[in-house]
């Protein structure tokens, strides 16, 4: 039916191909998304990586930005997969570029300009394609665009991972060099301090060994929003969509209560 409601479907993306990348940023997603809603029940999102392999290639390591003819296929692949999310009733992609620069340098991060150079475009051509030849009723393509959200750490991600300074110290007390809990203690006192951190994943003693648990145990998402830089640059980026932020907040009525 057309105003048949759906579950939020949220395809996760990441630039890193370690084991626990995908879980890492699946969980730091889940938080964003309970500050963009309060209230949100994230169990009813339907989080999905990328599924196909060859396009998981141009993925990693921003190989997407690549030139080689070689690399080509795997790229298109790539844009392809998400459009067809995009295209989805409740579709949505968050991937996560990291900005490789200093926060204090975001404007600069070649990252950035890079993907809305190079991906943009043919995502955009190929969502503006299937729209037009769908009934007037039918999103405009820049609304649509709108649900591709980019997730963009200065540095890194490990900015905003070792915001989570509790479990960083248990870690390292327990596992690691015992030596890291002034550090860390500095960094609580300013949060914003990490994203000025040159490459801060060997800022700490096990580096991203434990990337996953940072992300998904206790992680302080309120306050690292309200010390601002790129997380809540992050967030407040993900208000632009109003799509996402209706499809979300049908996540915590009733099941009996949604519209047939």
């Amino acid at each position: 039916m057309s105003g048949q409601h759906h579950s939020p479907s949220v395809m996760v993306l990441t630039e890193d191909s370690g084991a626990g990348a995908y879980d890492t940023v699946r969980a730091l997603a889940k938080e964003m998304l309970k500050l963009l809603v309060p209230g949100v029940r994230t169990h009813r999102v339907h989080f999905t990586p990328l599924a196909d392999e060859n396009a998981r290639r141009a993925m990693h390591a921003n190989l997407w930005k690549s030139t080689n003819r070689l690399d080509q296929p795997n790229i298109r692949l790539l844009v392809r997969s998400i459009i067809t999310e995009l295209l989805k009733p409740d579709g949505f992609v968050l991937y996560h570029i990291d900005g490789d620069r200093p926060w204090s340098e975001h404007e600069s991060s070649e990252n950035e300009r890079a993907f809305t150079s190079r991906m943009l475009p043919p995502i955009e051509a190929g969502v503006r394609d299937f729209l037009q030849k769908q009934p007037r009723a039918a999103a405009e393509p820049g609304e649509r665009m709108k649900r591709l959200r980019l997730l963009v750490p200065f540095y890194s991600i490990e900015a905003w991972l070792y915001q989570n300074a509790r479990e960083a110290r248990r870690l390292c007390e327990e596992e690691g060099c015992k030596q890291c809990a002034v550090k860390l203690a500095g960094w609580e006192m300013d949060r914003a301090s990490l994203d000025e951190i040159p490459r801060p994943k060997g800022a700490l003693c096990f580096q991203d060994k434990h990337n996953a648990h940072l992300a998904s145990s206790g992680f302080p998402a309120r306050d690292v929003y309200d010390a601002g830089a790129s997380f809540a640059r992050t967030v407040d980026g993900l208000l632009e969509c109003d799509e996402l932020t209706t499809s979300l907040e049908r996540t915590y009525a009733p099941p009996e209560t949604q519209s047939p």
